[in-house]
């Protein structure tokens, strides 16, 4: 899911600026609505972050599915918002982007609903619940997000976007960090269905309190219907300038990138023996490897542009998966190494989220917002859906060996998709050359304050 981005420079501030300081003159309609939307997505993170931080990975776990299938389900909500954010987002732009997203909000809480109540029940039961379940969450992530930028594009003001979604990253992502030190606390090594399902209804219980929260967002700008159909209004954002090579970007790079904490997670738990709290603790500093990431990447992306930002975010990328392969020969424990690239791994997700969102809505043309935004999302959940499909269907036909050597070190298969996708990450630095920014001057280079 792509959050968060700095404004274009040609769109209109939706308020005058105050005389003196350049600051921008909020209504108290403005400033309910964003007072709002930052809380909302605090309380509702969690649902999405138990994805990456392993609270899911183990959930699901313990629920006895097999590693297969786990990797499956982890990228079940990316496969349906891929194939639901465009219809999504193309009826938000002509129905009502509020209230496309209040009922995302709700079936996302549902669906949460759903996983937590499974412990109470025997497979094949709790498995079909947790399926159903984290299918109606991905289709309520979709609903949420193909009206989420479009909502706050009137809302929010061109002169504090940047701080505004700073701010409200930065706020989730430490509730989030919160939540998660709170929750591997609770862990024990092997333990039971209950502790899970207290957790999960906690998470449940935080989605639920958004959708009240959503409300309180104003919809601004009314709905457009336009007598242009689907597939017309898609060719038209098609041919915007840079915009479909981007895209392609997008999803080449989340392709070959998307699996490596689920598969660092994986080679944790069935090769190296970790524990549950320890691989909880391992989804903890992926957390505030982000929250360093958003940082550093708003930074850079706010002085310097997005350009950086890509070429620093692609190479690291293959050099943290090189480096996890490489694990047998580190100096320090197994637990501590591991431990700091998974929050590397971290900060390079959070920046290259700033420098796709910036990119994004730097290059989308004024109209059908939501439709834009929606299809670069859309790539861009199709990476993660196929990168879970194939890693998925890679360990269930044993395609890749285990006890293959490599420097010295006995490797799995797992660490054969590692592999695969480093050498994957350095091919496709030819792919940079889709990304406008980085092959001539932005049109729009975001300065600071």
């Amino acid at each position: 899911m792509v959050s968060g981005a700095a404004p274009t420079q040609t769109e209109p501030s939706s308020t005058q600026a105050a005389a003196g300081n350049g600051a921008p003159l909020l209504t108290p309609l403005q400033r309910r609505g964003i007072r709002a939307s930052i809380w909302g997505q605090v309380f509702g993170c969690l649902g999405y972050l138990s994805f990456s931080n392993q609270t899911m990975f183990l959930y699901l776990a313990k629920q006895e599915f097999t590693s297969a299938t786990i990797v499956i389900l982890i990228a079940l909500p990316g496969i349906v918002q891929a194939l639901s954010l465009i219809p999504c987002s193309f009826i938000a732009d002509r129905r009502g982007k509020k209230a496309m997203g209040m009922w995302g909000c709700a079936v996302m809480a549902g669906g949460f609903t759903a996983v937590t109540c499974a412990g109470f029940v025997q497979p094949p039961y709790s498995w079909a619940a947790i399926a159903a379940g984290i299918v109606a969450y991905g289709l309520g992530q979709a609903m949420f997000s193909a009206s989420w930028f479009a909502l706050l594009s009137p809302l929010v003001p061109v002169e504090i976007r940047g701080r505004y979604f700073g701010t409200m990253r930065l706020s989730w992502q430490i509730a989030g960090i919160v939540f998660g030190l709170a929750a591997s606390s609770f862990l024990a090594k092997d333990s039971p269905m209950l502790t899970y399902q207290i957790i999960f209804g906690i998470v449940t219980a935080g989605m639920f309190v958004r959708v009240a929260l959503y409300g309180y967002i104003p919809e601004l700008e009314a709905a457009k219907p336009s007598g242009r159909g689907l597939l017309a209004s898609v060719v038209e954002i098609v041919r915007v300038n840079g915009y479909a090579s981007f895209c392609c970007y997008v999803f080449l790079i989340t392709l070959v990138t998307f699996g490596g904490p689920s598969l660092f997670a994986l080679v944790e738990k069935d090769y190296l023996h970790f524990g549950d709290n320890t691989i909880g603790w391992m989804g903890n500093l992926y957390m505030i490897g982000s929250m360093f990431g958003f940082v550093a990447g708003g930074w850079m992306v706010d002085r310097l542009g997005t350009k950086p930002v890509f070429l620093i975010c692609h190479f690291t990328y293959g050099l943290v998966l090189f480096l996890f392969l490489i694990r047998h020969l580190s100096p320090v424990p197994a637990e501590i190494y591991l431990g700091a690239l998974n929050g590397v791994y971290g900060l390079v997700w959070a920046a290259s989220t700033i420098a796709v969102s910036t990119e994004m809505l730097a290059l989308i043309p004024p109209e059908n917002k939501s439709l834009s935004t929606g299809l670069c999302q859309t790539l861009l959940m199709a990476g993660q859906a196929l990168a879970g499909a194939l890693s998925a269907g890679a360990i269930n036909l044993g395609l890749f060996r285990v006890g293959w050597k490599f420097l010295g070190g006995v490797m799995s298969d797992y660490d054969a998709q590692l592999l695969l996708n480093a050498t994957l990450v350095v091919i496709l630095v030819v792919a940079l050359g889709l990304v406008p920014s980085v092959v001539r001057k932005a049109e729009w280079v975001p300065k600071g304050d």
